[in-house]
Formats: structure tokens, sequence, C-alpha cells
């Protein structure tokens, strides 16, 4: 297919994400999920750090019990309950303060309190830089940047994503640094990333788009 069938091709889709800024979120409420890959990646060898994560799971528990169709009285119950619960586990070190401000962020985000969905995501992001969960961090907290209009924030989050080995999303994360630096005009910034995203993920959906990108940011003179 040429490059001008594939702008073509993907013209509503790419119009929509730029003009409209759709953030797509990394699974931030499969917390269940999430819980599983931190336990594999942390040693647990103590009984203080067994029982932190069986207070946590508790909570969790608590929070996401039997919620569908809840009313919102009841949600907010919930979310004010679970977040005056984990708060002495916000500050820990170990893998029971990553669970702890994943949860926490979760719940910031759902509330739409992006400024502590952010604080959260990167504490449980930096508490290990080894871990599989730092990707997701790092790509749940460019999203929290993007939504608090940090842009050169949510840029530098979304590329540390990208860079994780093997992460399931970094092709996407790769675009949206791309899609975030156009917003910002920064065009020469969007371009390289954009075919950065193109070389190294030829074939997927986002190569595409960026493809299709760069064609239109030349057509439009904002690249050579």
């Amino acid at each position: 297919m040429s490059k001008g069938k594939k702008a073509t091709a993907n013209v509503k889709i790419e119009y929509f994400i730029i003009k409209n800024r759709k953030i797509f979120v990394c699974a931030v409420a499969v917390l269940v999920v999430a819980a599983a890959v931190v336990c594999t990646v942390f040693a647990i060898s103590d009984s203080n750090k067994k029982k932190d994560l069986a207070s946590i799971d508790s909570i969790e528990y608590s929070y996401v019990a039997k919620s569908g169709g809840i009313e919102d009285d009841e949600i907010a119950s919930r979310q004010a309950k679970a977040e005056e619960t984990l708060a002495p586990y916000l500050s820990k070190k170990n893998v029971a303060g990553v669970r702890a401000n994943m949860l926490y962020a979760d719940i910031a985000f759902a509330k739409k309190d992006f400024i502590k969905a952010l604080d959260c995501y990167l504490k449980a992001a930096n508490a290990s830089k080894k871990a599989y969960t730092y990707a997701e961090c790092m790509y749940n907290a460019a999203v929290c940047a993007e939504e608090l209009s940090k842009n050169d924030d949510a840029v530098a989050y979304y590329k540390s994503a990208a860079d994780v080995k093997d992460f399931y999303l970094a092709s996407h994360a790769l675009f949206n640094a791309a899609r975030v630096s156009e917003l910002s005009e920064n065009y020469s910034n969007a371009a390289e990333l954009y075919q950065k995203t193109v070389d190294s993920y030829s074939g997927y959906e986002w190569a595409n788009l960026s493809e299709s990108r760069l064609i239109d940011l030349k057509a439009k003179g904002k690249i050579d």
C-alpha cells in the first residue's frame, strides 16, 4: 500500500486522536492483574511484608467486591475507606508500597484527582525500575500528566514506558509521546518520535498512524 493510501485510510482515526486528544489509559482499573505481576517480581521474605500484603489484599477486596451497579454514594464511601486504610502503606519502599500506591492511584484516577494519581503512579514506578510494573506505572503517569496539561512531563513518561523491553504497549506509548509533542507544536521532536515508531514497529497500527502523521506534517510545511 502506498503512503498516500495509508494516509487516506487512517485520516479519520488520526484526526480524532490528534484533535480531540483521546487518551487511552493502560488498564488503570485492573489492579488484580497488576498485583499478581508485582508479586512475581519482588521476593517476599519476611512476615511483615506478608502481613502488609494481606492487609492490602483485604482493602482491595472491600473496594471492588460486588461493585457492579452500586450507587454513587456507595462508590464514594468505598473510595474514602480504601484511601484511609491505604495511607499507612504509601510510604513503604517494598512491594507493599508499590501495591498500595497503585491501588491508591487507581482510586484517585477514578475520582479525576490526577495530581494524586500522578504522584502515586510515580512512587510505585520508582520503587523498582526493574519491575514489570514500572512501564505500566510510567504509562499511567503520562496519562495523568497529559490530563494536567504537563505535556513535557507526559512526553518524558511515555518515552520511559516505551523504552522498557517487551512492554506490551511500547508502540502506543511511543506514538503518544509523538502525539503530545505535536500538540505542543514541537514538530521536530514529534517527527523524530513518529519516525522512531515507524522504524521500530513496522506493521503495527501505531506505526501506520505515525507514518500518516509524518505525511500530514510534511504536507502542511511543519517539518522538512
